[in-house]
Parts: C-alpha cells; structure tokens; sequence
C-alpha cells in the first residue's frame, strides 16, 4: 500500500508576513515539522520543570524559522532572546503552517 504524500510532511518552505505590535511587518520563511516535533513541545510544554516548559518554543521556534532555501534562520540561543511579541507572532504563524490554525496550508 502507497500512502498518500498529503501524510507526511512537505519540503515546502512557507512565506509569511508577520506584523508585530510595533506595526513592523517581516516577511519570513517556515518549514513544515514532523508530527515528532510537536509531541516533543507538547511534552515539554506539560514538564514539571520551568526551564524544560521556557525553552520549548524555542526549539519549536528554531527548528521551523528558516532561510528562503530552508536553511535554519536562528539558532535556539538567538530564538531564546526574542521578544515575547515576536515569539508569539512565530509560534502563530508555525502552528498556522502545521495545520493548527485557521488557514489552509498554501
């Protein structure tokens, strides 16, 4: 049996434009992440311990933020120094991108 490539992540690099409060608008790229990935912040987002629960948008930021030809934007020390606007409009447009959202994948 073939299973559909609807299943499994795609290799398309995802273009957003992210408004911050300031009114600044950033246009910046996204990958797709495994279903792994996000069990993985789910997890950490549930852990007893503060720092494991803190640094797990930064890891869900730094494994999804990339360059226009997919090459990681940031890194998880550069992710950790966002502002908490910043972070949230990413995680936003990351779950948008992962089917948590409101929008269709494009």
């Amino acid at each position: 049996m073939t299973l559909a490539a609807s299943l499994f992540v795609s290799g398309v690099i995802h273009k957003r434009d992210i408004t911050l409060p300031d009114g600044t608008t950033h246009t910046l790229h996204f990958k797709e992440l495994p279903a792994v990935g996000f069990r993985s912040f789910q997890l950490a987002e549930t852990s007893d311990d503060d720092e494991v629960r803190a640094a797990s948008m930064v890891k869900l930021i730094a494994s999804s933020l990339c360059e226009e030809d997919g090459k990681p934007a940031i890194t998880q020390t550069e992710s950790a120094r966002l502002t908490s606007a910043a972070a949230n409009a990413l995680i936003s447009a990351i779950l948008e991108i992962n089917g948590f959202g409101t929008k269709k994948n494009l």
